[in-house]
């Protein structure tokens, strides 16, 4: 006969983690979670919706007038690739291109930022980098001394720029001593600047003006130099130099009655540190009025007739 040997085999029952220890799992979830979500934001790629009307009819800023929210869950969202950011800013990759959209921290002496507290993010075009020059006749922005052709924004029929002159200055004693704006006074006494149209120059204003000086002083200590033939008391339109690592942006939509773009025309250039990151492509919604609406954001060809400053 075989014996069959048996074995006592004693049932332990699992201990049960304290609510302490299941708290602190799920948070440690949680906080794992927020780490990577916030790597991947800061390091690899963001996505951020377009506000407003500022850069029609190029991107669509959603349901014009109505709330933050509805504004954001109809208009167009773009995609940020956070690691071309990260590249520019240690120098492995070049300025940002002209005519590439980019995000950007709204600048201190912004209007707008004179009237609320907070200085949100906004989406512009680059139109000159550093080291450029430019200004504006007749709505037509002239870089580096050439034309930018505009059918980009007006060849839809939707917008037509305004035909403003952009800086005009008057020279006293060989020296700029006047800028010709106009300024208009908002609810709160905020001195907006409104930008004169072609031949309807209002009184220059004094470059020491504390409003100039608000908007404008930095773009003022770096206009290019004045032309030999300059009159002297006669408002003309000269050049910006756009600083090394700053660049002057522009929206879209530069049609004051269609809710024009605040940009560098009413701040000057900004400082390249400012930008958050560029647009490569639109990712939502997929179809807008019956056709598809992905697609990628690349320079109008428009700035492929824009010499390099250096060249002659």
């Amino acid at each position: 006969m075989s014996r069959r040997s048996t074995t006592n085999r004693s049932q332990v029952t699992p201990k049960r983690d304290t609510w302490q220890v299941r708290v602190l799992r799920e948070l440690r979830g949680y906080a794992e979670a927020l780490v990577i979500a916030y790597l991947v934001v800061t390091f690899v790629f963001n996505t951020v919706g377009v506000v407003g009307v500022s850069m029609r009819p190029n991107l669509d800023g959603g349901v014009a007038g109505g709330s933050l929210l509805s504004s954001l869950a109809t208009g167009d969202r773009v995609f940020i690739p956070k690691y071309d950011t990260w590249l520019r800013r240690i120098g492995l990759l070049g300025p940002y291109e002209r005519g590439e959209v980019v995000v950007v921290r709204e600048p201190a002496n912004s209007p707008t930022a004179q009237e609320r507290e907070r200085r949100p993010f906004f989406i512009k075009r680059v139109i000159a980098q550093g080291g450029d020059t430019i200004r504006i006749e007749n709505g037509v922005t002239i870089v580096n001394g050439v034309a930018v052709d505009q059918s980009y924004i007006s060849g839809s029929g939707e917008i037509t720029p305004d035909p403003i002159d952009f800086p005009v200055v008057t020279v006293t004693d060989g020296e700029v001593t006047g800028l010709h704006v106009r300024f208009a006074t908002t609810i709160r006494g905020t001195a907006v600047p409104q930008i004169p149209y072609v031949g309807r120059y209002p009184p220059a204003v004094s470059v020491d003006d504390p409003r100039v000086q608000l908007y404008y002083g930095e773009m003022l200590a770096n206009l290019a130099p004045l032309p030999d033939d300059v009159v002297e008391g006669e408002p003309f339109v000269h050049d910006v130099l756009v600083p090394v690592g700053d660049y002057w942006v522009m929206g879209d939509n530069r049609q004051t009655s269609a809710g024009g773009s605040e940009d560098s025309r009413y701040f000057g250039p900004i400082d390249g540190i400012t930008v958050a990151g560029r647009a490569t492509a639109v990712i939502w919604p997929p179809r807008r009025d019956d056709a598809w609406n992905w697609r990628a954001l690349t320079p109008p060809t428009a700035f492929e007739a824009v010499p390099d400053a250096s060249t002659p």
